[in-house]
């Protein structure tokens, strides 16, 4: 049987973060309602770490990732599996990674 996993789920209106345990072979929902204001809280993956609810400087950075198709998945370069990319700290380095990581992001409608 595989193993479930905590997936970290953010929403970007109430800026609320919680985790939810899902077998991956089964489901793994894009997003849920977020439990605070009712609206979507998107699946940021197993890796995401919320900033204080207070911390505006930070949920508009990850607001912007979030418009630029990134989702906190892991980008890896190079031929090792170890070549994780970080993410950014601040919004300017935020948007310099979109533009140097645009391959990686998910298609934005």
């Amino acid at each position: 049987m595989p193993t479930p996993y905590n997936m970290a789920f953010a929403c970007l209106s109430c800026c609320k973060s919680f985790k939810r345990e899902f077998n991956l072979a089964k489901e793994c929902p894009a997003k849920l309602t977020c439990p605070d204001c009712g609206g979507a809280a998107h699946n940021f993956g197993r890796d995401f770490k919320a900033p204080k609810r207070s911390d505006k400087r930070q949920w508009d950075k990850i607001r912007f990732l979030f418009d630029h198709g990134f989702r906190f998945q892991k980008i890896r370069v190079g031929s090792g599996h170890h070549d994780v990319v970080p993410y950014p700290e601040t919004m300017d380095e935020a948007r310099e990674f979109v533009v140097k990581y645009k391959k990686y992001a998910a298609h934005v409608d």
